[in-house]
């Protein structure tokens, strides 16, 4: 079962906006577990890309992906990461 976005975060770590003046925004979130979460919204919507207790990685994925592509990119980037998360859990 997919985590819940609804979950209120207990820190908001950082907002990227990479494209200057666009709507479409990654958020990082600290949670009450000590878990961060990475959200994408654009428009009227959110979408939870990841949980991951590695923040230093998170990070650095998310900074390759803006240095080097789309939006579509850095949420690819931040799926795979989710993936990866997912499979070591398992």
């Amino acid at each position: 079962m997919a985590p819940s976005t609804d979950t209120p975060p207990d820190d908001l770590i950082i907002t990227l906006r990479p494209v200057a003046g666009g709507a479409s925004t990654i958020e990082i979130e600290r949670l009450q577990d000590g878990s961060y979460r990475a959200t994408h919204s654009a428009g009227m919507g959110s979408l939870e890309l990841c949980r991951t207790a590695d923040l230093e990685r998170l990070l650095r994925q998310l900074n390759e992906a803006l240095i080097t592509g789309t939006t579509s990119g850095y949420v690819a980037a931040v799926r795979n990461l989710h993936d990866t998360e997912l499979a070591r859990s398992a």
